[in-house]
């Protein structure tokens, strides 16, 4: 998948940039910004983004497609995508906000996705973090570092 370089995909150009170098080369359908608690009582709590690999290419916003995603969720395997600084703080995110994901969505099936900020923060031959990764490993999530 070719993203336009232009479009902000999060709240920020940095994260933005960081999703952008994750989802290069790769097909699905993605949706951004996607309020896990939508239609239901509570806080907001956005995930960057939610892929569904299987599915058709095309990046569109989650605002106006709850109910399409509702039946989507489903039926097929979905990604759940935050990006954060490296550490606890952004895994108690990805963490929290899969489990409201199981709770309210009942997804087929997720698998949980972490993008760091950047190499400098975290990287498995550069800089690595044994015990961290050990951790995130355990909760079966993904980490993706953009270079």
């Amino acid at each position: 998948m070719s993203i336009n370089e232009k479009l902000r995909l999060c709240n920020s150009v940095k994260e933005s940039d960081r999703l952008r170098q994750y989802l290069n080369g790769k097909g699905g359908l993605v949706y951004t910004e996607f309020n896990t608690t939508y239609g239901f009582r509570g806080n907001v709590r956005a995930l960057d983004a939610i892929r569904f690999p299987e599915l058709e290419q095309g990046i569109h916003r989650a605002t106006g497609n709850y109910e399409k995603i509702r039946l989507l969720i489903k039926d097929y395997e979905v990604e759940l995508i935050e990006v954060h600084n490296w550490g606890f703080y952004g895994f108690g995110q990805l963490i929290g906000k899969s489990e409201i994901v199981q709770k309210y969505w009942s997804p087929k099936k997720i698998k949980k996705i972490l993008i760091t900020l950047g190499p400098h923060e975290f990287h498995p031959e550069k800089n690595p973090a044994p015990l961290t990764e050990e951790v995130f490993k355990k909760f079966d999530i993904e980490i993706f570092v953009p270079q």
